[in-house]
């Protein structure tokens, strides 16, 4: 991990809790459209996620004022039968930077396994902006981070997955990083500043007209 901040020239890093900001996308559009989210969510859960990145690389990022040649590291936990529809979503958006990082494993402890991918977002908002300019897309404020950082006390294996320009495909690298740095660095204040750029889901209505 410490290797992967370092090479980066200070670009703008935007780090996205994708199943919040994905949740929220969703509950709007259905909402607007009179439908239960939660009886339809796992049936149009592949057209939604296209539907999402469709709308995140246009009107969301101009809303918000993002600059189309940012870095987007998208976090998010592994679902059954989710690659193919994630690894067309990154052959479709090439032009952008775009990286998915992807925990896979499922953790026996429920406090751990709810909170993975919000300790990732956390955990990778620190170490990048010790050298780049770093924002996080996320509605959620992480007040229960307290009852689970401490917890993350050991190796984790992420798959980071991306687009190769140069030869036309994706790539596909499982690291191993470990936070415990992090968790010594802020033993008592969890919730260092995190700089945001996410549009509340209120709003979500003024880029879905």
């Amino acid at each position: 991990m410490n290797s992967i901040a370092k090479n980066l020239k200070n670009p703008t890093i935007y780090i996205i809790d994708f199943f919040n900001i994905f949740s929220d996308f969703r509950e709007i559009k259905y909402k607007r459209q009179n439908i239960d989210f939660h009886s339809v969510k796992h049936v149009t859960k592949n057209q939604d996620t296209c539907d999402f990145f469709k709308l995140f690389f246009t009107r969301y990022i101009a809303y918000t004022g993002i600059k189309p040649n940012s870095k987007f590291y998208f976090i998010m936990k592994g679902l059954n039968d989710y690659d193919v529809v994630l690894d067309n979503i990154i052959k479709t958006h090439y032009n952008f930077d775009i990286k998915f990082v992807i925990i896979p494993d499922k953790f026996k402890n429920k406090i751990l396994d709810k909170n993975k991918d919000d300790f990732l977002c956390q955990y990778f908002f620190y170490m990048f902006q010790k050298t780049n300019q770093c924002m996080l897309i996320s509605n959620d404020k992480y007040r229960d981070a307290e009852s689970y950082i401490k917890l993350f006390n050991f190796d984790l294996w992420i798959k980071v997955v991306s687009y190769n320009r140069k030869t036309d495909s994706l790539d596909k690298t499982v690291l191993k990083i470990n936070p415990c740095d992090f968790i010594r660095t802020e033993p008592k204040n969890y919730l260092f500043p995190l700089k945001r750029c996410a549009i509340p889901k209120k709003n979500l209505n003024r880029i879905l007209d």
